[in-house]
């Protein structure tokens, strides 16, 4: 299954074509009497896609129907509506087809234009960064790069896969001890001491691991601050912030030993730490329009928004879920025309998703939010560059 990533979105936005088709659908997991309904409910949204390609593109049905053929098959593709999931985003140009089934609901929508519309793909990656977690344990550890969706073991060079790798125990002499309850993944008992001569022995196994993941880490993601959480039971975790030195472990763990957890588990158990991490920067974004509010480098002007986004000068950009104005933008005259209907047309494009994947382009963030989470009501905010 294909997932959406910003890689995804970038190479959306860069196969641009004189006519871009964008379709939006809710579906359901499959269910016979479903399976019946989400073909015919595509089809009626290719059917206004059609209509559209020959009242504002003048093209044929030859030309609409060989266009739209790869999205066309898909109606009669039993197995294809068989594995849905809360919604389906489909786009198709003379270049490419692709589409991309979505884990969150999305509005109906079937748009033609010389970009695709992007706004509704976007919350897929706004708190869907990538996370880390390291699955720790003394028999064996694992490192996830995860997201919201997808989880994915990693081989670091350099990383111990156990403590045996590193060290020879007698197992006899073990003081740590295990029990299970309410089915869940075994926790060290009572208060998880370590004794002197272990604690040692861990912190040793420990700073093998921090320095091949730190070093990975920096090579890889940077720039990009993505967090990192530890799986573990309850001892080992204050033990492994001693000696770790990756600038963005987070605070919160999550307990238990990892050893027979699936890492499918493992990701769904840390999501709920990595998205709290997420939305702060939301949060941290907001406090940062309040701030620079008045000063030249905000704006709630679709117009200068648009116009701003186009010469690289939007940073952060905060959209109202659910908008549209279209228009196009004369970047010679720089100058934004409105439609005159507010309804697209050829040549006519939604202005938030020009702006949204000029941002994007040009190495910013956009988030696409529910209204009661837009700063002061506002339909669009930019915070700029300069």
């Amino acid at each position: 299954m294909k997932e959406v990533t910003k890689k995804v979105i970038a190479k959306l936005i860069d196969e641009k074509d004189e006519i871009n088709v964008s379709v939006y659908m809710p579906t359901r997991a499959a269910a016979s009497s479903e399976v019946k309904k989400m073909p015919i409910q595509l089809k009626t949204l290719l059917n206004n896609v059609k209509k559209k390609l020959s009242e504002n593109y003048n093209l044929d049905n030859r030309e609409i129907e060989k266009l739209l053929k790869p999205a066309t098959d898909l109606i009669g593709d039993r197995v294809f509506w068989q594995n849905q999931r809360q919604g389906l985003a489909m786009f198709v140009n003379n270049k490419q087809f692709s589409y991309y089934r979505l884990p969150s609901e999305v509005p109906e929508m079937a748009e033609v234009s010389q970009y695709f519309n992007l706004i509704p793909l976007m919350p897929e990656v706004m708190f869907n960064n990538y996370y880390y977690v390291l699955a720790l344990s003394r028999n064996h550890n694992r490192v996830l790069r995860c997201t919201k969706g997808s989880v994915k073991e990693i081989d670091i060079e350099g990383v111990p896969d156990s403590i045996q790798e590193i060290l020879k125990y007698d197992e006899s002499e073990k003081s740590l001890q295990y029990h299970s309850s309410g089915g869940t993944a075994p926790i060290f008992h009572g208060q998880g001491v370590v004794d002197d001569e272990k604690r040692e022995e861990l912190l040793q196994y420990f700073r093998m691991i921090d320095q091949g993941l730190n070093k990975y880490l920096n090579l890889k993601d940077k720039k990009q601050k993505l967090p990192l959480i530890i799986m573990s039971v309850k001892a080992l975790f204050p033990l492994y912030k001693e000696i770790n030195t990756y600038p963005y472990l987070l605070e919160k763990n999550v307990e238990g030993n990892p050893d027979d957890v699936s890492s499918d588990s493992i990701k769904n158990s840390a999501w709920d730490i990595a998205s709290e991490y997420f939305h702060k920067q939301l949060d941290d974004i907001n406090k940062t329009y309040h701030d620079l509010k008045g000063t030249g480098k905000t704006s709630t002007d679709l117009e200068d928004i648009v116009s701003a986004a186009s010469f690289s000068r939007v940073d952060t950009l905060l959209v109202k879920k659910n908008i549209a104005q279209y228009g196009l933008f004369e970047s010679e005259e720089n100058k934004v025309l409105i439609a005159e209907d507010g309804n697209e047309q050829q040549n006519n494009y939604d202005l938030y998703n020009f702006a949204a994947i000029n941002t994007v382009s040009n190495g910013g963030q956009v988030y696409v939010l529910d209204e009661d989470k837009m700063p002061d009501s506002e339909d669009v905010v930019a915070i700029y560059r300069f």
